[in-house]
């Protein structure tokens, strides 16, 4: 019996397709702490195969995944993989249905802060100079605005 095979037995019994938990919540399914790398990397909890990554085959073995990761809150949404088709287009939809929050938990683990107001900021900056890339790019780089004197000519 391996040493992650009691979150494979959790996962295995757990009904929704989705579990959101906390990392205590995950200990308490192991019997024993999570090692000090899973609250500091989040490698730790990639999906992964191989020696080294017995952690992600106790998911892995139970047909799920690690969807998402929060660090500072500790806590991780495991995903059950898809197995066919409809499963596949189940789960493409809803990706696809994110929420607003969801959207700032992704914009926040993207920019390293959880800071709503600096999210924005940066969504922002980020939109105008996309936009004002399109602009140019539309007038293929050229500036019609910028108006040069006639060359005076002597003689």
């Amino acid at each position: 019996m391996g040493k992650y095979e009691p979150l494979t037995a959790r996962l295995h019994g757990h009904p929704p397709d989705e579990w959101a938990a906390s990392f205590e919540q995950i200990e308490k399914v192991l019997g024993f702490p999570l090692p000090p790398s899973a609250r500091r990397h989040r490698g730790w909890w990639g999906n992964q195969r191989g020696a080294g990554h017995s952690q992600a085959r106790g998911w892995q073995d139970a047909g799920w995944q690690v969807w998402k990761v929060d660090l500072e809150l500790e806590r991780v949404i495991f995903r059950r993989r898809s197995s066919n088709k409809s499963d596949a287009d189940q789960q493409k939809r809803r990706e696809q249905s994110e929420t607003g929050d969801d959207l700032f938990d992704r914009a926040a683990d993207y920019l390293g802060t959880r800071d709503r107001t600096r999210i924005v900021e940066e969504a922002l900056k980020a939109l105008c100079e996309r936009e004002a890339a399109r602009r140019l790019a539309r007038l293929a780089g050229t500036m019609p605005d910028l108006k040069i004197p006639p060359r005076r000519r002597f003689g």
